[in-house]
């Protein structure tokens, strides 16, 4: 019953601020794009993805080393 409850998706964590980013910028590029707003598709968009990408891989490798020191210790 423990599995199930690990392989569930928490709306409330990354990966539902991921669902609801994904729709955003994809609206917002298009936009853009349509309208030819170069400062967001040049400027905006590139830092906000790359900023967005650096903090998930900064908490998952957090997570990593977590998991890593308890498997030391026993």
């Amino acid at each position: 019953m423990s599995k199930n409850n690990e392989d569930r998706i928490k709306w409330l964590g990354i990966d539902g601020f991921l669902v609801i980013l994904f729709p955003i910028l994809s609206t917002i590029i298009g936009y853009c794009i349509i309208n030819n707003v170069d400062f967001v598709i040049g400027k905006v968009v590139p830092y906000t993805v790359t900023t967005v990408t650096t903090l998930i891989f900064i908490k998952y490798i957090g997570q990593v080393l977590h998991f890593s020191k308890n498997v030391n210790k026993k």
